[in-house]
């Protein structure tokens, strides 16, 4: 190997120690002085732990951008203007729910039911009001709970951000939507506001642990949608609506896969002719 490989390599490993250690250590600290303190003397819990996570992962990502400079964020006034609504996204990393917390200061989320069985990480995802994504028959009358926590949230202007592939893309392709999603959406009467994002794989891509520092990202958050349902007509589908707010995820995925091949490059930013079989 050699030597501005191994420099290279020694790089990426050591930005990437420096950046998940704030996320463990910042996030330790906040818990400790912040969510705490919050807990026993905040008369809203789920407003004062939203806004602290929101405040944690802004210095992620502030920290992020100084130890790779080569990344940039593209997230225009539109997107952190969005308020009330629920976001639907897609998902290419794991990135994704950190960005958009660090977006939006009155936010919740789904987030997998194991982390709730997790100690203290359970008692601070219950108090930010964020909801399980699978719930046993038992749990019936805790679910509906949520989901009134959900309607009262979005009425007080927060906005509820959701994967409704339920998991990361590998290739920039949708995976079939969840329709509970927007089971969720007509409960809480609230319009819906399709976020696109992009290139968040390539800082951080599935199935490695180092950050990608050499080449030059630009991250985009963009609005590309938006549908306001109207859930109390004798003719509403939630299949439909699904079906809608996919087709306006497609459609704006087959515009990037032009402008990639028009480039000679794959989504991933690979050579396209490399990429045929």
């Amino acid at each position: 190997m050699s030597p501005i490989k191994i420099y290279q390599n020694t790089s990426a490993f050591l930005i990437t120690l420096l950046i998940w250690a704030y996320f463990l250590l910042g996030s330790t600290v906040i818990f400790l002085f912040g969510h705490i303190p919050a807990y026993l003397f905040s008369k809203n819990h789920a407003r004062a732990f939203q806004n602290l996570n929101h405040i944690n992962m802004k210095n992620f990502f502030a920290l992020t951008r100084f130890l790779i400079p080569r990344t940039k964020f593209k997230i225009p006034n539109e997107i952190r203007q969005i308020n009330s609504s629920v976001v639907v996204c897609n998902h290419l990393s794991y990135l994704d729910p950190i960005l958009l917390t660090s977006i939006f200061k009155r936010h919740c989320t789904i987030v997998k039911s194991t982390f709730f069985q997790v100690p203290f990480f359970s008692w601070l995802l219950k108090n930010s009001c964020y909801m399980p994504s699978e719930s046993g028959e038992s749990m019936g009358q805790k679910m509906v709970e949520n989901l009134e926590n959900i309607k009262e949230h979005l009425a007080a202007g927060g906005n509820f951000f959701v994967f409704p592939e339920g998991t990361r893309s590998r290739d920039g392709r949708l995976a079939p939507f969840n329709k509970g999603v927007f089971s969720i959406a007509r409960y809480c009467n609230a319009p819906l506001k399709m976020v696109y994002i992009k290139d968040t794989n390539k800082l951080f891509q599935p199935g490695t642990f180092l950050f990608n520092t050499r080449e030059n990202i630009e991250i985009e958050v963009e609005l590309i949608g938006a549908l306001t349902p109207n859930y109390k007509s004798d003719n509403f589908s939630i299949s439909a609506v699904a079906d809608e707010a996919r087709n306006i995820f497609e459609q704006r995925i087959a515009g990037n896969r032009k402008q990639s091949m028009s480039s000679g490059k794959t989504e991933n930013g690979e050579p396209f002719l490399s990429s045929m079989p």
